[in-house]
């Protein structure tokens, strides 16, 4: 039985050709719990860089978040720089959000409700 948690990820790597071909990734089945705290740091860490608007503030946090993406949601089966350059650059913020807070939902969630009342 697959995780209803579990995500799919294409990169686009090189070929011997020197042509982009897609390969597909699954992100692991079980993180421990503890890999939502970290996650939720890098968030934070990344939206007090973005306000800053200087990439040598930026930068670095999204390469934490590039490696907790490949070295712990997808269990090392690419690296960060890997990941970084398979995506579309268009799409690699958005995406990396994404990832980080697919980790955080149920973080996110109580303190929505919390943040309510």
């Amino acid at each position: 039985m697959v995780s209803k948690f579990q995500q799919t990820i294409k990169l686009m790597k090189k070929n011997e050709e020197g042509k982009y071909k897609p390969t597909q990734f699954k992100s692991a089945e079980f993180l421990p719990g503890s890999v939502m705290e970290d996650a939720n740091t890098l968030l934070l860490e990344l939206n007090q860089a973005i306000r800053t608007n200087d990439m040598d503030e930026i930068r670095p946090v999204l390469r934490k978040a590039y490696d907790l993406i490949a070295d712990v949601i997808f269990e090392g089966q690419f690296t960060g720089q890997e990941y970084l350059d398979g995506m579309d650059a268009r799409e690699v913020m958005t995406i990396t959000q994404n990832m980080l807070q697919s980790v955080t939902a149920g973080y996110d969630s109580v303190y929505a409700e919390q943040k309510k009342k």
